[in-house]
């Protein structure tokens, strides 16, 4: 009997896999529809998901293979860079040489504007119900919870029309503005929202230090969240300075911290998972925290705000998303919920940046 199986090509650094069937194909998509989005869309993969292989292939090669693409039909788009194609054409050309015939992806979609408002940014349980509101009113709203940086470059690269973060700048401990100003520049808008509580999530009553502790030396098991959130950029920023009171190399902390590399996309999750005893530990909003009936530690209040382009700001969806942004009933949901408050006379006003 011949052994069944099913050969594979992919593309090797060290004992890193910079690409395969799978990246060859999102790329292949990305350069003809322009769109990471409408690639994924193709693929019938989460677009969150064809975010992390752009991310891992750039981190490994330590270069962008995906850029922001000027004029066009849809005001840009996104393209290959030179590395990035360079990338493609290898694999291509192997696969070429290896099966003997050329690698087969599904017609491109029309990639028309769609009169929608598109999301990408970090998850929020308040704006979960937001855009419930919105959808109650005929407005179209599709979601990407695939954090605040990989929003603000859905955003840069005009995937997306609004971006929600809570990104926290150690350097002028400041929420947001200085984000926006270095990864954008000045043609965009933040549009003030609100402010969330972050804590610690526990089944059990512990102090920060003995959990901050127990993670460090490996006896609490942790729950992460996605890479680029503002989330995992608190949880960096802790881990990082109690493992310098404690002698331990941060750059080892993906060893020292298990489940450190279990990633998660939103909150619920975090409280899911620890609910579940599958993790000890996770970073939360208190919201989720009250949702499973866990013990919370408060951290520290953050701001969660809005970023679009400028030229958008005439669009119906994003007048629309304002104009429910400062409606009494969603204020009235945010008067409700544990972890939330807002000021009223700043909410939903806007900042040039």
């Amino acid at each position: 009997m011949e052994p069944k199986g099913k050969l594979r090509l992919e593309l090797v650094i060290g004992d890193d896999i910079v690409l395969d069937e799978l990246g060859a194909k999102l790329l292949l998509l990305i350069d003809r529809t322009g769109s990471i989005m409408s690639a994924s869309k193709l693929m019938g993969i989460p677009y969150s998901s064809a975010w992390d292989y752009i991310a891992r292939i750039e981190s490994i090669l330590k270069a962008r293979i995906v850029r922001k693409r000027r004029g066009g039909p849809r005001g840009g788009g996104t393209e290959l860079t030179e590395a990035g194609r360079r990338l493609l054409e290898k694999y291509l050309s192997e696969y070429r040489k290896f099966f003997g015939k050329s690698l087969e992806v599904e017609a491109p979609l029309d990639v028309a504007e769609r009169e929608v408002l598109i999301y990408a940014g970090s998850h929020d349980i308040a704006l979960e119900h937001l855009f419930g509101m919105l959808r109650e009113r005929d407005i179209d709203v599709e979601t990407h919870w695939i954090g605040s940086l990989k929003g603000l470059a859905s955003l840069l690269l005009n995937e997306a029309l609004l971006c929600g973060i809570h990104l926290f700048d150690e350097d002028t401990s400041t929420y947001n503005v200085p984000y926006v100003r270095k990864m954008l520049g000045g043609k965009y808008l933040i549009i003030n929202g609100y402010e969330r509580l972050q804590g610690v999530v526990v089944r059990e009553r512990m102090s920060l230090n003995e959990i901050l502790n127990g993670l460090l030396r490996g006896k609490l098991k942790f729950v992460n969240r996605v890479y680029g959130s503002g989330t995992r950029l608190l949880i960096d920023s802790i881990l990082r300075k109690r493992a310098y009171e404690l002698g331990i190399n941060y750059d080892k902390i993906h060893e020292v911290v298990r489940g450190y590399e279990k990633e998660v996309n939103t909150h619920l999750e975090v409280a899911q998972y620890v609910a579940q005893g599958l993790a000890d530990v996770g970073i939360a909003i208190e919201w989720a925290a009250r949702a499973y009936g866990l013990y919370f530690i408060p951290l520290r209040w953050e701001r969660f705000d809005f970023v679009i382009l400028a030229d958008n700001l005439s669009k119906t969806q994003i007048r629309s998303f304002i104009s429910m942004l400062r409606s009494e009933r969603f204020l009235k949901l945010l008067r409700s919920l544990p972890g939330y408050k807002f000021y009223p006379s700043q909410i939903g006003s806007l900042i040039a940046v």
